[in-house]
């Protein structure tokens, strides 16, 4: 097997010109090789008093003619060129690694040519060895490649992050100074009108002090030095105390709750401080841009081993080319960035998800928009 890959390795590597030149050459070399040493034995047998005697005592004994037939028989002479097809066999085996070595000098140099240069080799040419060493400095040309790419990606992500982050850390802060020099200067007219000043200034501290919070928990999740906690959680009994929770807000803008549970045991291994953010997200973006439906489901259900919960509200649709980005940090449906939100909500509800091994997708069609957690249920 080993003869047939090395035979198929010449003539893949080699013109057949050059295979009968080297063939020849070999076949040549061989010749001499064996002539010389014939010769030399020869020479040593004439100067060798034990070796004159010993061929003598031969030719004596069973005769000249016994001994040339010995010497011409068809054994002898198989036996010769064997020998002379041997010492071929080691000169083209020699000869063929000379080729070898000059040839993947130069296919070196080609690949370094082409390495400078930045432009693909091509392969029909190349011998096996050189093959996997290209095949081996492409993949770490794409690795890196792909490398320099997130670094950059990265870079832009960082870069966006704080021109977004200025841009909603400067909004407020300058209503904030604005109003709060109003007050300093005494410009107010009554208490009245102070009372005003000092509510917007604390709405707009209170809004600064939520980006602030959503900006680090963000970080966090995103940090690979954050790790989540592991304890069992119950989603439905989970759900129903966020519902407990949001019906005092949901009442006071006329919007009513109402839940649909296929199944009462519904267990998921995760933390529970994060799970209960990641619905609260949800809920406060359903109420915030759901209010003028009236109304808010909230399901549950098990298929294929994972938990499906869902949180719909009615109103206004989500354009299809917004869905993708929507759960990309600070990025709003309304480009005027005329909403209070901070832009990290769904955000941050997207990393908990992934954090816990899930799936989180928006749809919005007909009127309806929901948002689906997809989580794997815990067996425990």
């Amino acid at each position: 097997m080993k003869f047939k890959q090395f035979i198929w390795r010449i003539w893949q590597q080699m013109h057949p010109l050059q295979i009968i030149v080297l063939a020849v050459l070999s076949w040549f070399a061989g010749f001499v090789t064996l002539r010389s040493i014939g010769l030399w034995l020869v020479s040593v047998t004439q100067d060798s008093v034990v070796l004159t005697g010993t061929t003598k005592s031969f030719i004596d004994l069973f005769g000249y003619g016994r001994y040339d037939k010995l010497l011409n028989s068809p054994w002898m002479i198989m036996l010769k060129y064997l020998g002379m097809t041997g010492v071929a066999l080691v000169f083209f085996i020699f000869f063929y690694w000379l080729f070898k070595q000059n040839l993947l000098r130069k296919q070196l140099r080609q690949i370094n040519d082409a390495i400078l240069q930045d432009q693909p080799m091509e392969q029909e040419s190349l011998i096996p060895e050189i093959v996997q060493l290209e095949e081996s400095i492409e993949k770490m040309r794409g690795h890196q490649a792909e490398l320099i790419k997130q670094e950059q990606e990265a870079q832009q992500a960082k870069n966006d992050l704080i021109t977004n982050v200025s841009h909603d850390l400067r909004t407020p802060l300058t209503s904030i100074l604005g109003y709060l020099s109003y007050i300093h200067e005494d410009r107010y007219r009554d208490e009245v009108e102070l009372r005003h000043y000092t509510e917007l200034v604390y709405g707009k501290a209170q809004r600064l002090h939520k980006l602030i919070d959503d900006l680090f928990d963000y970080t966090r999740l995103e940090s690979t030095e954050f790790h989540i906690k592991e304890d069992m959680l119950d989603m439905v009994e989970l759900l129903r105390q966020l519902v407990a929770e949001y019906e005092r807000p949901a009442a006071e803008k006329e919007v009513r709750i109402v839940e649909m549970y296929a199944v009462e045991n519904l267990k998921v291994m995760g933390d529970g401080m994060q799970i209960m953010r990641l619905f609260e997200n949800l809920f406060s973006n359903a109420l915030r841009y759901g209010a003028s439906g009236k109304k808010i489901d909230i399901s549950a259900k098990k298929e294929a081993g994972v938990a499906i919960i869902e949180v719909s509200n009615y109103g206004a649709e989500i354009p299809a080319g917004d869905l993708p980005q929507l759960f990309d940090r600070f990025y709003k449906v309304d480009k005027n960035r005329t909403t209070t939100g901070t832009g990290l909500g769904l955000a941050i509800a997207k990393s908990i998800v992934e954090r816990h091994g899930g799936h989180v997708f928006a749809t919005s069609k007909k009127g309806k928009t929901t948002f689906t957690v997809q989580l794997p249920i815990s067996e425990g």
